[in-house]
């Protein structure tokens, strides 16, 4: 049996993709992303969260480029108490990370548009997942297709910025249509792209551990292209925030 933390929960069109960390020796980690059953995404029930401890059996895998830390599984169960966020942070420090654009896959990052987001070739990519420390955040909202997206804007210790990355990160993306919902039901409530820029931010840039982790996407067919996503941003929200609107 394997053991994993759980380190990713993110939205996969009607589920979620889960990825957790092994550890391979003191203080260091590798990403592996445990596969339910059928297809890429567990469903919606899924009963885990950031930080908590599962086992699983690894069955046989084709892992194919950029997403090598696919790992197939016969499913997973518990394996005791997890770890707190800062905890799983600092694991995250001992895994993938790179503190500037070209150490994030390995390869060249592009893009379609200037201010756009950033897609990199499936077949030049080393992984999937990186992490990173960022020295600042930007939130922007955009109506897609009748709903709202939320999109993020990171600045990196090199001073390289990645822009418009689609927020998947399961808890921020709950945590931003709790904040809309609300903002829809009160004629007093700021604009929701305003209260994630001012109070929100203030609050991820005074934490000590901000840490983003980014992701990419699985390549559409005869596209060609992984777009880049924010799997993980932390710290994870919390609800106690929605009261400031």
């Amino acid at each position: 049996m394997s053991q994993l933390i759980l380190s990713d929960i993110t939205v996969m069109g009607p589920g979620y993709c889960v990825i957790g960390l092994e550890r391979t020796a003191q203080g260091v980690f590798r990403s592996v992303r445990p596969m339910p059953r059928r297809g890429y995404a567990w469903p919606t029930t899924f009963p885990y969260n950031r930080g908590s401890k599962v086992r699983f059996s690894p069955a046989a895998t084709l892992a194919l480029p950029p997403h090598l830390e696919d790992q197939d599984t016969h499913g997973l169960a518990p394996a005791g108490e997890g770890v707190s966020e800062l905890d799983l942070v600092v694991m995250l420090q001992g895994a993938e990370v790179s503190a500037n654009l070209e150490g994030l896959f390995g390869c060249e990052l592009r893009t379609d548009t200037q201010g756009g987001n950033a897609w990199v070739d499936p077949g030049s990519a080393t992984r999937s997942i990186c992490g990173c420390d960022f020295r600042n955040i930007r939130f922007r909202i955009f109506g897609e297709g009748g709903d709202l997206n939320l999109r993020a804007k990171l600045v990196l210790p090199s001073g390289e910025t990645l822009n418009s990355l689609p927020v998947v990160d399961r808890d921020w993306r709950g945590f931003f249509n709790d904040l809309v919902q609300g903002g829809s039901e009160s004629r007093t409530a700021p604009d929701p792209e305003t209260f994630l820029n001012r109070s929100i931010r203030r609050e991820l840039m005074r934490t000590p551990y901000g840490f983003a982790r980014i992701g990419l996407a699985r390549a559409k067919p005869n596209e060609g292209k992984c777009w880049l996503m924010l799997d993980s941003l932390f710290p994870q929200p919390n609800p106690a925030w929605l009261g400031r609107v």
